[in-house]
């Protein structure tokens, strides 16, 4: 039997330019963090974002 307690992983691919895979390199190289951090942390700075330019609408 599952255990239930653990948290169910999804997985998102993206395609992205040279550029941007470096970008993230370099955030990864100078923070110490993998890439899935890196791209967690930034859906959560554009969740926030957005949601706050939909206040008042």
């Amino acid at each position: 039997m599952k255990d239930r307690s653990q948290k169910k992983v999804n997985i998102i691919s993206i395609r992205m330019s040279d550029d941007e895979r470096d970008a993230i390199q370099k955030l990864m190289d100078k923070r110490g963090k993998k890439a899935s951090f890196i791209m967690r942390e930034a859906f959560a700075l554009f969740r926030e974002q957005w949601e706050l330019s939909r206040v008042g609408h």
